[in-house]
This record gives C-alpha cells, structure tokens and sequence, in this order.
C-alpha cells in the first residue's frame, strides 16, 4: 500500500484550502449554511486514492477543521442527546464513508499489489526460460558445426579411401598419409622411414595435395634416439619436454611401430591441425594411425 507521506499532506492541504475559501469568500462559519458540507470532498478523494487508512485521517483531518472554532450552538429545545448527535452526526458520516470506500480501496491496492508480484514472477521466470533457450539455440548451433564438421571429416575420409593408389609401394603409403591426416584432422602430415642413416621422409601431404618430400622437417638427432628409445611414446607440442624435440611448426610425433622387429618402423609427423580440430582430439587418433600404418610402411620401403 502507498505510505503515509502521501495521503498526510495531500489531506491536510486539502482541508486547508477549504477552510481557507471558507474565511476569504464567505463567513468562516466551516459551511454551516451548506449541505452537505465541502469537507466530503477530501474524505471522499483521500479514502477512493489511498485507501482505508488515507481515508481514517482525512475524517480526522476534516472533523477537527470542522469544530476548529467552536462547537454548532445547542438549542434550548435540544437535550444533551439530541445536541450530541448532531455534533457527531457528520463526522460520522465521513468515517462511515472512510471505512467503506477506503476498505474496498485498500483491498484493491492489495489486489494490485499481488498482481505486480506475480507478474515480476513471471517476468522472472520468463527470463530465465528466455536465457534457457538462448543457451539451448547456442547449443545447437554448436552441435550443428559439429556435425556438419564431422560429415566434412567422413566425406573428406571417403574421397581418400577412393584415392588409394596401391601401383607401388610409395604412391600407397602418400594415399595412406593423405587418408591418415583426414583421420587425425592434421593440415599437414610426413610419414618417415627408418633407415641406416636415420629417419627419412617417406611420404608428406597436405591440404591441397601430396607435397615433395624434400619440403619434410629434417628430424634431427635427439629425436630420432628418442623416438628408438621409445618407440611407443606420443610426443606433444604442449608438453615442454617433447616441445623441446620436435622440430619447428610440428605439434605431434608419434612413431610406427616395428610389430616384433627391434626398434620403430618410422615416424608420423604431424606439423598441423585443422582449424576445427584440437590437440587432444587429434593425439588419440594419431596413435591409433600409427599402430596400423607401421605394418604397411615396412611393404612402401621394400617397393
């Protein structure tokens, strides 16, 4: 409901000007010649405005104007009782009135007022399934890229699978590097060979096309002992001590293993990813790359 500082001084200058009219246009008698009186004007806009409790006080405010001077004259026919009720008779009225229009008032301030609560609940609430969903589109837009990247990836798999060219050993293993680094989602990717002089580059691919193997990061000593000390180790950028071996712009190395002989078979070497690809997705699909390419790398070398 609206405070108290309102309906006081609106009621209290209302009666004001009233008594004030009273004194400058007419006698000062508070409209004893007029009925009913003026002083309703204030109960009735106080009580219908602010309701019960504006209402109670404009009474108050209007029956103390009302008898401010003095008291209505008690006739000598009147007894005490018949004089009372007609000093009380009007102020009566008003609170009568206070009470009936300010009550009916006040229970639809109250009514308003729950009706504002649950209309910012709803408003809340309609917020809040508003961000939900904003969320839920965000998702699904997220979602969509993922499957239409993950479709790119099958459909760029499949066009390699339809490439393999198997007339000898080295066009094999560049249509197995170029399937290989549609798997791994790699932007370039060299197979090397071990041979008795160390790692050479077999075959390396990019986006575009096989690349010549002369353009492959010569891979220099530390790695390569590395690599035979370890030959089932993934080596990765975002590891310090791997980054510190890796030749540079590579980002994952991970060696072909043997299957029985001693020592790797070569080396996958991968010098990037594709935009939509992570390191972490791409290291698990890089060792699995390697497992079954070390057996086809040993029948490229003996082509």
């Amino acid at each position: 409901m609206l405070g108290w500082r309102r309906y006081v001084p609106e009621a209290i200058g209302l009666v004001l000007l009233l008594v004030l009219i009273d004194h400058l246009v007419f006698d000062g008698s508070r409209y004893a010649w007029m009925t009913p009186r003026p002083f309703w004007i204030p109960v009735i806009l106080i009580s219908a405005q602010y309701g019960l409790a504006g209402g109670v006080f404009a009474t108050l405010v209007a029956t103390l104007a009302l008898y401010s001077s003095a008291l209505p004259s008690q006739l000598a026919t009147q007894d005490y009782y018949a004089y009372s009720r007609q000093v009380v008779a009007e102020p009566t009225a008003w609170l009568a009135c206070a009470l009936v229009l300010g009550g009916l008032r006040s229970l639809h301030i109250f009514h308003a007022a729950e009706l504002r609560q649950q209309r910012d609940d709803a408003l809340d609430e309609a917020d809040s399934l508003g961000r939900g969903l904003s969320a839920a589109m965000a998702e699904i837009g997220r979602l969509e890229l993922r499957f239409a990247a993950e479709t790119r990836t099958l459909g760029s798999v499949s066009k390699a699978f339809a490439c393999l060219d198997a007339e000898d050993g080295l066009r094999l293993a560049t249509s197995l590097a170029e399937l290989g680094r549609r798997l791994v989602g790699a932007s370039r990717l060299t197979v090397y060979a071990a041979t008795p002089r160390g790692l050479a580059p077999l075959a390396t691919v990019a986006e575009g096309g096989a690349r010549d193997r002369d353009t492959a990061p010569a891979i220099d000593g530390m790695l390569a002992e590395a690599v035979a000390q370890a030959p089932d180790r993934l080596w990765r950028r975002d590891r310090a001590a791997d980054a510190r071996r890796l030749p540079d712009g590579a980002v994952l190395a991970v060696a072909l293993p043997a299957h029985g002989a001693p020592g790797p078979r070569g080396l996958l070497l991968i010098e990037g990813l594709l935009p939509n690809q992570t390191l972490a997705e791409a290291a698990p699909r890089a060792l699995d790359l390697a497992l079954a390419m070390g057996s086809l790398v040993a029948g490229a070398e003996r082509c």
